[in-house]
């Protein structure tokens, strides 16, 4: 018959049924009973085929067994027995395995009373654990050891404390022979199963570190001189991967932070000297967030260095000290002698590790290198946030790696760069880093163009975030070179034609592109108070914009738009000390210099695509200029702008839609009526511009418009006031000059239609002069509006007859049609949602269009009437 059970049940039933049966004899006080049935049940845990986590749910068992006999042991200790003669006793026991676990139930119960010799019985018990020398039935002995003496030992600081810490030590180094061993046990080819086996137990392992932070407290010599040498040694001879790995990142988690601080040095030296297949950043990464996290947790951080100057002097090392000041440079300390004795500088510590480590393991990855220096950054940032030189020592540090590794990157190494550049981006001091940190662009100028942008985006994100404030030229040009990789035009395209590589960067900055977005945003983040200085960086920017080629188009109205604010900025100034009134006006007409340029770079790189957006920028310069009364520069602007219109406008909607433009602006200025002709010169010329298009209903409308160029009405944000003001520019003969002109060319469109429509919009024209002025003044008079009302309803009677004449498919679907006031039509289908905007609508019924004029004139026409109330003069005009 089998010494155990053949099947997992088989052997949890034979466990609870000898537990049973030795409850029973204890009861009845038969003990060598007892002691035979718990022998018994231990004979279950000689079963070779259990796996790691079988094993483990049937010693759970056996320990709760074990436990009831060890109270029974202490409760009857010394009147029906002596311990220390059942513990010479159950030495006898047949098998080596019961025979021990029973020795140590006894022994540990029998260090429970006064009489026992507990150093010699514990000296004993862990002597005689040798005997066991199988994998995991040895761990579990010396884990059931570690765990029947937790309360036994000593916590007092006496010579006890000494021993007790040994003996944890002892069998913690027993039992990591005895992990490692499991991993040599069986074929090859089942090593990545005994390897998941042994991470199942590795608890075991840890547990006795765990003890050892317990019973050290606070007694940090002790664990420099006696515990941490004796576990370091270990994990280096082990030379096990897993092992080493795993008891590493113990010692980091169980221990205090403060012991780790004084003695970082044998730590980080432990790494050097671990097995080559070691992934030695997980370690180094899991130490570092222990120690930022312990910077978290303080109360008053910068007590923190202190504290750990006294623990560096009394530790009496041989380790080199570095000042952590942090004004002073790490940089030019590095090769030197140590400045003090009495200063601890975490940071040296850590790149004294980090160069250490590339010169003794010249085969370490990048992919490894990358995240240790990223830690380390973390950690410096966190402990030293005002010394930025170890910032840039560590992007030296990887660019030199990068340039050693060439262009064989691994892929995996892109995320670890990523997070090298993103992390200082959450930084209260980002802006310093990228722009003090001459290593930081180097290091990012190297990596693929995907990443490069993705940082930059990420920056500028940050930036416009923050609303970080540009002031100094050396920072601009920073970021220029930083920014460079989304600023100039790529140059590596295949070009197959001339034509094609045109067209398809045109079809590229279509669409409006995010990232020039950003760089727009970018001008607006500069400023300076001394507008020279602010100037000057504005310049610096121009000539960074001016690489992106076509892109332009998204930067440069935003430089624009920052000279617009300085030279309002520097009139401001000059309202408020005349005597400099001089030196203001020069440094104006400077800045408007620039904007200029800024135009003719626009149109000399982008060329006719952007022909409309130039016009605009003129004619909102000329506006800025005619505001600051410099009336000489404000019609150069608004020349410039009919240059645009003449060579470069060509598309009828796009020409008649800048003349309303121009119109506009020019109806609001002020400062040309006096100076040389210049506001009826380009007046007239805006008339003579809007007479000439192509389209006739285009004609109309730029004509009657730009009446309103001879009649000026009160700006009230500068103070004017019909009735108050006297200079008003008004010449009615001119005003009825451009109506006549207007209803002359709507006269002589065929399309009856498009000619009533614009005939109400020309009465519409009519009735404003007539409520904004006197007859005598505009020439607008009764007979004139009373004319034209007669000549609509004659034209709209026509278009009935035409109605009436028309056969009409009432099948079709009832519409809606208006007119913009660009003359397209906005037709509505009542039938369904959907909307159609053109000059012609196919399908459309007469009646429909001729619907259109009729509602307006009918709207006019009431209008008319309601004016008479208010107005007598409007009774003269009969409707």
């Amino acid at each position: 018959m089998s010494a155990y059970s053949d099947n997992m049940e088989q052997a949890i039933s034979h466990i609870k049924q000898q537990t049973i049966l030795m409850q029973r004899s204890l009861t009845q006080k038969k003990l060598m009973d007892a002691l035979k049935h718990c022998s018994d049940m231990l004979k279950e845990l000689r079963n070779p085929d259990l796996s790691p986590k079988l094993y483990y749910e049937l010693y759970i068992i056996i320990f709760d067994s074990l436990s009831i006999l060890s109270q029974y042991l202490v409760e009857n200790h010394p009147t029906r027995h002596h311990l220390a003669d059942l513990y010479e006793l159950v030495q006898y026991t047949g098998n080596i395995l019961p025979r021990l676990y029973l020795m140590l139930t006894v022994g540990v119960s029998f260090m429970q009373t006064k009489d026992c010799p507990a150093e010699e019985v514990l000296k004993d018990m862990i002597e005689m654990c040798r005997g066991v020398q199988h994998p995991i039935r040895g761990l579990f002995l010396r884990y059931y050891l570690s765990q029947r003496t937790k309360q036994s030992l000593t916590s007092d600081i006496s010579l006890d404390k000494k021993f007790d810490i040994q003996f944890i030590i002892t069998n913690f180094i027993e039992m990591n022979k005895l992990w490692v061993r499991l991993q040599h046990q069986g074929p090859l080819r089942e090593r990545d199963l005994r390897t998941k086996e042994r991470k199942e137990l590795q608890i075991l392992i840890g547990s006795n570190l765990v003890r050892l932070s317990q019973i050290l407290d606070d007694s940090f010599a002790l664990y420099r001189d006696e515990v941490l040498p004796q576990i370091l040694e270990q994990v280096i001879q082990c030379r096990d991967v897993v092992s080493q790995t795993y008891l590493l990142d113990v010692i980091c988690q169980v221990f205090p932070d403060e012991f780790h601080l004084g003695t970082l040095s044998q730590l980080l030296d432990t790494t050097l000297k671990l097995n080559p297949d070691v992934v030695i950043n997980k370690v180094v990464l899991s130490l570092i967030a222990r120690l930022n996290g312990f910077w978290d947790r303080q109360d008053d951080p910068n007590a923190i260095i202190q504290n750990l100057n006294h623990l560096k002097l009394d530790s009496n090392t041989d380790e080199e000290e570095h000042s952590a000041d942090d004004g002073e440079s790490t940089a030019e300390k590095l090769d030197s002698e140590p400045v003090s004795r009495n200063k601890f500088d975490l940071f040296f510590v850590f790149w004294k590790y980090l160069t250490k480590i590339t010169e003794e393991r010249p085969d370490l990855p990048l992919h490894e290198i990358i995240p240790l220096v990223h830690s380390i950054m973390l950690l410096s940032l966190k402990w030293y946030p005002s010394n930025l030189s170890n910032v840039d020592i560590l992007y030296k540090f990887c660019w030199e790696k990068y340039q050693d590794f060439g262009k064989d990157i691994p892929e995996e190494c892109e995320q670890s760069f990523k997070e090298l550049f993103i992390y200082p981006l959450s930084t209260d001091n980002f802006y310093e880093i990228i722009t003090t940190c001459d290593s930081f662009q180097k290091l990012l100028s190297v990596q693929s163009i995907t990443l490069q942008k993705s940082i930059i985006n990420s920056i500028l994100d940050k930036m416009v975030e923050t609303n970080t404030k540009i002031t100094d030229k050396q920072h601009l040009d920073k970021l220029g070179a930083i920014c460079e990789p989304i600023i100039s035009v790529p140059n590596n395209k295949p070009k197959t034609s001339i034509l094609t590589v045109s067209d398809d960067l045109d079809s590229e900055l279509t669409f409006f592109n995010p990232e020039q977005e950003k760089l727009a945003k970018l001008v607006h983040l500069i400023y300076h108070k001394n507008v020279d200085i602010n100037t000057e960086l504005l310049l610096i920017c121009k000539k960074w914009y001016y690489n992106g080629g076509k892109q332009l188009r998204f930067t440069y109205p935003a430089l624009i738009t920052a000279f617009w604010k300085l030279i309002r900025k520097l009139h401001f100034k000059s309202l408020k000390r005349p005597e400099r009134k001089e030196d203001y006006n020069a440094k104006i007409k400077q800045l408007f210099k620039y904007v200029s340029r800024c135009n003719t770079d626009l149109f000399n790189v982008c060329g006719l695509s952007i022909s409309d957006l130039i016009f605009k920028l003129n004619l909102q310069t000329a506006a800025i200029a005619d505001q600051l009364t410099l009336s000489e520069i404000s019609y150069d602007f608004f020349s410039q702008a009919f240059t645009i219109f003449e060579e470069s406008l060509s598309d009828s909607k796009v020409q008649f839609q800048a003349l309303v433009n121009m119109a506009q602006v020019l109806q609001k200025t002020r400062s040309l009526y006096n100076d040389e002709g210049y506001y009826d010169t380009l007046i007239t010329r805006c008339t003579l511009h809007g007479s000439k298009l192509l389209k006739k209903t285009d004609q109309c409308r730029a004509v009657y418009l730009c009446s309103h160029l001879w009649w000026a009405t009160e700006l009230t944000l500068i103070g004017e006031e019909e009735g108050v003001t006297k200079n008003f520019f008004r010449e009615g003969k001119r005003v009825l000059e451009c109506l006549q002109r207007s209803l002359r060319v709507a006269d002589s469109i065929m399309d009856n239609v498009q000619s009533c429509q614009l005939m109400v919009e020309i009465l519409g024209s009519c009735c404003y002069y007539f409520i904004h002025g006197d007859e005598s003044e505009t020439h607008v008079g009764v007979k004139y509006i009373a004319g034209l009302v007669e000549l609509i309803q004659a034209n709209l009677k026509g278009l009935q007859l035409e109605e009436s004449g028309e056969v009409q498919d009432f099948t079709a679907p009832s519409q809606t049609i208006v007119i913009g006031c660009d003359g397209s039509y906005i037709c509505k289908t009542l039938s369904s949602s959907t909307c159609m905007v053109s000059s012609k609508i196919p399908n459309v019924r007469i009646p429909d269009l001729i619907a259109v004029p009729v509602s307006y004139f009918e709207r006019t026409l009431e209008y008319i009437e309601n004016q008479k109330q208010v107005d007598y003069r409007f009774n003269a005009i009969t409707t």
